[in-house]
């Protein structure tokens, strides 16, 4: 009796068994509803999208991309109603909502990074404020920075009061020209073609010549699809890699960059 007994159990327990290892291939990942060239572009387009398109084509992934506030994607990424938010910096609070690629020693594993970008402060052409690698030099009013992006916790770190009151580079810019702050840091890629395409903010903003910081920003994936499936977490995170190193990719970039 209890030889039959333990024969139901284990055979009883196998398609619970198989239907925890069966892999989910149909996946829901938000990024924000800004353009930030040159990675989220208007129509689906933009490098972020195309590598992650690429990866989930390698890894024979359904992937739903979803545009959403960067707030609201963050917090759908903690609640498990994405699977997948991009591109996000390293931020230690961040990982209550999700989870970033890390190496054997338990680090950020910069290797699995979508891409790298460059902070630079943005001023009136009219005014001495400036940044000379370790300090702000002549700052007396606000740095407006975009809500919710993780520069805000390096301007107070250096002492500046930050302004978060939007979410559009192109608006920011405009409170500088008018001088409702007295400068921005802002994402060098992203402020670079606004003023390439807006004279008239262009003619009154200078950007300082050496960097704020520069940050690796990731493929953050929820704590439950982690959980649930690790190891596809794992070939998502690899496959970036070698997605990202692709001499099809870097055409691309070189396509989309180059003036």
């Amino acid at each position: 009796m209890r030889f039959l007994l333990l024969l139901l159990w284990l055979y009883g327990g196998l398609p619970a068994v198989a239907a925890e290892e069966t892999r989910a291939t149909h996946l829901t990942f938000c990024y924000e509803d800004k353009e930030s060239f040159p990675w989220v572009m208007p129509e689906g387009r933009g490098l972020n999208l195309l590598l992650l398109k690429q990866v989930a084509a390698a890894l024979d992934l359904q992937v739903r991309w979803v545009a959403v506030p960067w707030r609201r994607c963050l917090a759908g990424l903690e609640k498990g109603v994405y699977e997948g938010a991009f591109a996000a910096s390293y931020m230690a609070e961040r990982l209550a909502q999700g989870a970033y690629p890390l190496d054997n020693d338990g680090r950020v594993d910069e290797s699995k990074r979508l891409h790298t970008q460059a902070y630079a402060l943005y001023s009136r052409k009219d005014d001495a404020v400036g940044w000379n690698g370790s300090e702000f030099r002549q700052l007396q009013g606000s740095i407006g920075t975009l809500s919710g992006f993780s520069i805000v916790d390096f301007l107070r770190l250096h002492g500046a009061v930050v302004v978060e009151s939007s979410r559009d580079p192109e608006a920011l810019l405009y409170m500088l020209a008018t001088r409702r702050v007295q400068a921005v840091a802002l994402q060098v890629l992203r402020a670079d073609h606004v003023l390439q395409s807006n004279a008239e903010l262009a003619a009154v903003i200078d950007k300082a010549s050496l960097p704020l910081e520069t940050k690796a920003y990731y493929l953050m994936l929820s704590h439950q699809l982690q959980q649930r499936q690790p190891q596809l977490a794992r070939q998502i995170w690899e496959e970036v890699q070698r997605q990202r190193d692709s001499t099809a990719y870097r055409e691309q970039m070189n396509s989309l960059l180059q003036p």
